[in-house]
């Protein structure tokens, strides 16, 4: 019998810019994690200027899963915080995701 195991890493995305620019950039890295692809998203993260905040809690999961044999990833839900408060100048992203 195969033991589940839950791993749980947490990381707002993108921080203080405006709302289209933190859009693109998390689509990136957001892609990444889709991929499961751990070392594409550390590379993302620094070539793209990302300011993810615990990039690498995300990419020592995104190891874990593959290692433990995850299949796909699924973004449950996208938004920045310029979605509640009305300022699109300065936004933080947030996504959640599901691997299994």
């Amino acid at each position: 019998m195969r033991e589940l195991v839950l791993i749980v890493a947490s990381s707002d995305m993108n921080h203080y810019e405006d709302d289209a620019t933190t859009r693109i950039k998390d689509r990136k890295a957001i892609d990444k994690i889709l991929a499961l692809d751990a070392r594409g998203l550390h590379e993302t993260i620094l070539n793209e200027s990302i300011s993810m905040c615990g990039f690498g809690p995300a990419v020592a999961m995104l190891t874990a899963a593959n290692k433990l044999g995850a299949q796909k990833a699924e973004l449950v839900q996208y938004a920045t915080s310029g979605d509640i408060s009305g300022d699109r100048e300065k936004v933080v992203g947030y996504a959640g995701i599901v691997i299994i």
